[in-house]
């Protein structure tokens, strides 16, 4: 009796059934397409540091070097089991020709290194260790080949001032643990010795990497890093540990896979909405059945049972097609994955989408059990003497005084009316509107030229990044400034100096800070909070270092100056996602045992010729590295963006789809619980297309509700979620909440506020029209009289 009672409802709302599997479908879809691309990206990533034996701690250090130095002072600590050193030739993009296009506009530090042979390892597209290049063969980093689209035998050209021309052959694309993705700001181009060595005699910078595995690097690294600084050990460049290594591998797919993720939560929330309306819908049509049911002696639970099994049965349908469409859709996620970190074979990778699918499965089920309490409180008198539940709201609007249109005056007081009843489509609408817009939100914001704001600088035309290598670099950094300041096209020029100082954190414990000391009153970057230091006893920090230091805006900090320590004003704030996001900035004395790099921010006249400044300058200032500072910006994170802005793309589409299904699915309903009176006002007079256009109005009236609501709520709700995604790949789980990320949404108008609503509104429109075509089958003479 029950099956034939289910099987006799579904053929009786067949297009409702059909909507409201599709629905629960692609919540299951995207739950299981974020499971797997997220087990999939930790997999490849861990798996990537692990088949490499990545350093857990690595010194870059540029001048003057003395291997018996680091083996004596290695030699006294016991938590390191392994170290080496690899020596690195940069070589200098005017120097530097891929395929014939010179790599001048190459932000990346490009060098030269003779692979390791037991740790640190460069991998093979197949995540196989490279221990020997052939002589006249180089091995690129695999970023040129998904980028740069360079393939295997285009030639490499190096070049020299004193005419050396030598001519490489890519032989093959190498994956690299810790200087794989675009944000890291080195490469390493695997040679032979003989070829190093060659080119070594004629041009390139000598680079040494000293490598560190601890014992215990989780509790030892932090400690190690501090007894490193403080001792006399080279340390010309940055110190970069395993966790910074892998936060940088996967930050870029990290991003994709949380808005997914978020995506996947919001769409199952409006799946649960759904279910709960046809659900109610149902019990509605169905209550003088269930009033016959248990007046016949039917037991609660049993009838209980007839929608339980009819709403599982469709959840069941639906987790079994969304599975394996989850599954396909996976591999599309996850490609820049794969061919930047490579596949790991895995039963997790089957696994916990699966998990997640039931997961949801479990969801949709526990929440029709709790929906189910209301029959609990239908007695057999009250269903049959009622036969419906009868709860409608009274519209307290008057048809007659107002001079809108008749039809949508009607639309406007049901909607008024039973306001309880459009609550669900005005939700659906302005979660649509809310999956809509952040995700494109923040593919523009990570594409917007006003991003460089959170990357520590302010608002330039070129940068000039030059490396303290010996004491020759502060007179090439000197004689730079000087050039610039001459060039009339030159309308500002800010120099600035990065040290190294000693700080503590918010347990006291000693830390290392970059300090960037100059004018910052000079082409401003935008503060969180406060303002500029403007001298020598002020200090403005970074968000994480803010949050490292446990201090605020008016605190004070203690930062090691030379052989004193001062109390410095913290007088602002500021985000910045370089150098691992902990930086700060003063007018602090910079002496050279203390100096790590030089930075020159260079403004333009107007008719400056951008590409022209950058080429003249590279030749003239050679070694600094220059740098379009908007090309500087979409070599960092043009990647990243370009991975949001597909996500955001396929958000936008299941969005609509979303939405459109979901006005189906409630025009339908709406339909069957108003047959008496749309029949009604048939048999006086009224036309079919003025009663499609009372419904329509109802529905674009609830859609302009939900887009207001959802767009207001993706510009601050969304724009927090999208600072705690940040907040969580930068600073980590510990980061959360805390504020250190503090990024506004650079909305584009046309496209936030015009475009995507309207098409919102024509999928709705169009979906409406379509449902509301079976008004003309409602007539007076297939109502029941009672």
């Amino acid at each position: 009796m029950y099956a034939r009672m289910i099987v006799r409802d579904f053929r009786r709302n067949r297009g409702v059934t059909v909507i409201l599997v599709v629905l629960m479908m692609l919540s299951v879809v995207l739950a299981t397409a974020s499971a797997g691309t997220l087990v999939r990206l930790v997999g490849a990533s861990s798996d990537l540091m692990e088949r490499a034996d990545a350093p857990h701690v690595a010194q870059l250090h540029v001048g003057p070097f003395e291997q018996e130095q680091v083996d004596e002072w290695v030699a006294e600590r016991p938590e390191v089991v392994h170290h080496q050193t690899m020596t690195l030739l940069g070589i200098d993009g005017a120097n530097l020709f891929f395929d014939g296009v010179v790599q001048t506009d190459n932000i990346q530090q490009n060098s030269l290194v003779v692979p390791n042979t037991e740790r640190d390892l460069l991998l093979d597209l197949d995540n196989e260790p490279i221990t020997a290049v052939e002589t006249g063969a180089i091995l690129l980093p695999v970023i040129y080949q998904v980028e740069a689209g360079l393939e295997v035998g285009d030639p490499v050209v190096i070049t020299a001032p004193d005419g050396f021309v030598k001519e490489l052959t890519i032989a093959g694309f190498a994956r690299d643990s810790i200087m794989n993705p675009a944000v890291t700001s080195s490469k390493r181009l695997a040679v032979s010795p003989v070829d190093l060595a060659e080119v070594a005699e004629h041009t390139g910078e000598t680079e040494q990497l000293i490598e560190f595995w601890l014992a215990d690097p989780g509790t030892q690294s932090a400690t190690f890093q501090k007894a490193y600084q403080d001792s006399e050990m080279p340390a010309a460049g940055q110190m970069v540990d395993s966790a910074a290594f892998l936060m940088f591998t996967m930050i870029g797919d990290g991003m994709v896979a949380a808005v997914v993720i978020l995506v996947a939560a919001l769409l199952l929330v409006v799946g649960l909405l759904c279910l709960r309306f046809s659900f109610l819908t149902a019990a509605e049509q169905d209550y003088r059945e269930i009033g016959v049911l248990k007046a016949i002696g039917v037991p609660g639970r049993g009838v209980k049972r007839i929608y339980l099994t009819k709403y599982a049965l469709l959840a069941g349908i639906a987790t079994a097609l969304g599975l394996p469409i989850g599954l396909a859709l996976t591999p599309l996620l996850t490609r820049n994955i794969t061919r930047y970190m490579g596949s790991v074979p895995s039963i997790w990778n089957w696994v916990a989408p699966v998990l997640a699918a039931l997961a949801v499965l479990t969801v949709l089920v526990l929440f029709v059990v709790v929906l189910l309490h209301r029959f609990n409180k239908i007695s057999a008198v009250t269903a049959l003497s009622a036969g419906s539940t009868g709860r409608q709201s009274r519209a307290r609007m008057r048809l007659h005084r107002s001079r809108a249109p008749v039809q949508f005056r009607l639309g406007l007081m049901d909607v008024v009316g039973r306001a309880p009843t459009y609550l669900l489509l005005f939700l659906v609408f302005a979660v649509s509107t809310f999956i809509i817009i952040v995700p494109i939100s923040s593919a523009s914001t990570a594409s917007a030229p006003g991003f460089i704001n959170y990357m520590g600088t302010g608002q330039v035309d070129l940068r000039i990044d030059l490396r303290h290598s010996e004491p020759a670099s502060a007179e090439q950094f000197v004689g730079a400034v000087e050039e610039l300041e001459a060039d009339p096209e030159v309308t500002e020029v800010v120099p600035l100096v990065t040290t190294r100082n000693d700080t503590v954190d918010a347990d006291g414990n000693s830390v290392g800070l970059y300090v960037e000391n100059g004018d910052h009153t000079l082409l401003p970057l935008a503060y969180a909070e406060g303002r500029a230091p403007a001298d020598g006893t002020e200090i403005a920090l970074s968000l994480l270092a803010m949050n490292q230091a446990g201090r605020q805006v008016g605190d004070t900090l203690p930062v090691q100056v030379g052989t004193e320590v001062r109390e410095l004003a913290v007088v602002g704030s500021y985000q910045d996602v370089t150098n691992g996001g902990k930086t700060a900035k003063s007018v602090l004395p910079t002496d050279a045992d203390d100096i790590m790099w030089y930075t020159v921010g260079v403004e333009l006249a107007p008719e400056a010729d951008r590409g022209a400044k950058v080429a003249a300058y590279s030749d003239q200032l050679a070694p600094a590295k220059v740098a379009d500072i908007e090309q500087w910006r979409i070599q960092t994170l043009g990647p990243i963006a370009q991975q949001i802005t597909v996500t955001a793309v396929v958000s936008a589409v299941v969005a609509l789809a979303l939405a459109a299904l979901m006005t189906a699915l409630f025009t339908r309903m709406l339909l069957a619980r108003d047959a008496g009176q749309i029949a009604v006002q048939r048999a006086v007079g009224a036309d079919d297309q003025g009663l499609r256009r009372q419904y329509l109005s109802r529905v674009l009236l609830v859609l302009l509700l939900g887009v207001l609501v959802g767009t207001v709520a993706a510009n601050t709700l969304g724009e927090g979620l999208f600072n705690l995604m940040f907040e969580g790949l930068f600073g980590g789980f510990e980061s959360l909440g805390q504020r250190t990320s503090r990024i506004a949404f650079a909305v584009s108008p046309l496209l936030t506020y015009v475009l995507l609503p309207a098409a919102l509104f024509a999928a709705v429109a169009l979906t409406t029209g379509a449902s509301s075509r079976s008004i003309s089958d409602a007539r007076i003479s297939t109502l029941t009289t009672e």
